[in-house]
C-alpha cells in the first residue's frame, strides 16, 4: 500500500528553463544539485529535474503537479508578469478549494491551490493522513542523532572502563 509520495522527477531536454520555472516562477528557492538532477524540497516531497536518460527511447512523459500556495491570485500575478499563460484562471471549486492551471516549460500541467480545503496539505505538526511533518521530523532526527551520540559516548566509557581494568590485572 502507498502510503505518501517521496519525489517527482521531471526529465526534461529544456531543463535549465524548468529550473528557471520552479525556482523563480513558483519561488521554491535555489535546488540541491545531486548526481545530475536538481532537487526541490517541499515538505518531505522532493521535485527533481534531469536531463532525461538517453538510452531510453520515446518522448518525454509528461505529468501533472499541484502546489499548495498562500495567495493563489498573487502567484497567479507573478507567473503572468513572467510571461507564464494559464490554462485555467482562478476558480473556486465545490469543496471550497481554489485553483489555477497553468504549463510548465516543457508543456506539463502545474497546478496552484488555495483556501480552507487546501489548507490541510500546508505543514502543519501533522499531516492529513497523521504522519509527523518535516517539523516534527527534523526534531526527531535532532533527538536520535543526540541519543546515538550519547550511546556512543557510554560505549566508549565503557570500553576505556573494560580496558583499565585489564592494565590492573597485570
Amino acid at each position: 500500500m502507498v502510503t505518501a509520495v517521496r519525489a517527482i522527477l521531471h526529465s526534461s531536454p529544456s531543463r535549465s528553463d524548468l529550473v528557471r520555472f520552479y525556482r523563480d516562477g513558483l519561488g521554491l528557492g535555489d535546488p540541491d544539485h545531486l548526481q545530475g538532477e536538481e532537487l526541490f524540497q517541499i515538505g518531505d516531497l522532493h521535485v527533481a529535474v534531469n536531463s532525461g536518460d538517453g538510452r531510453l527511447r520515446g518522448p518525454v512523459p509528461r505529468i501533472s503537479i499541484t502546489f499548495v500556495v498562500d495567495d493563489l491570485d498573487e502567484q497567479v500575478s507573478h507567473l503572468k508578469s513572467l510571461g507564464i499563460p494559464f490554462e485555467v484562471e482562478p476558480i473556486q471549486d465545490s469543496t471550497g478549494a481554489r485553483r489555477a492551471v497553468c504549463r510548465d516549460p516543457d508543456g506539463n500541467f502545474v497546478i496552484l491551490l488555495s483556501g480552507p480545503r487546501a489548507a490541510g496539505a500546508r505543514r502543519r505538526d501533522t499531516v492529513g493522513d497523521g504522519r509527523a511533518s518535516r517539523k516534527q521530523s527534523k526534531r526527531a532526527r535532532k533527538a536520535l542523532k543526540k541519543a546515538l551520540k550519547k550511546q556512543k559516548k557510554k560505549k566508549k566509557e565503557k570500553k576505556a572502563k573494560k580496558k583499565g581494568k585489564k592494565k590492573k590485572k597485570r
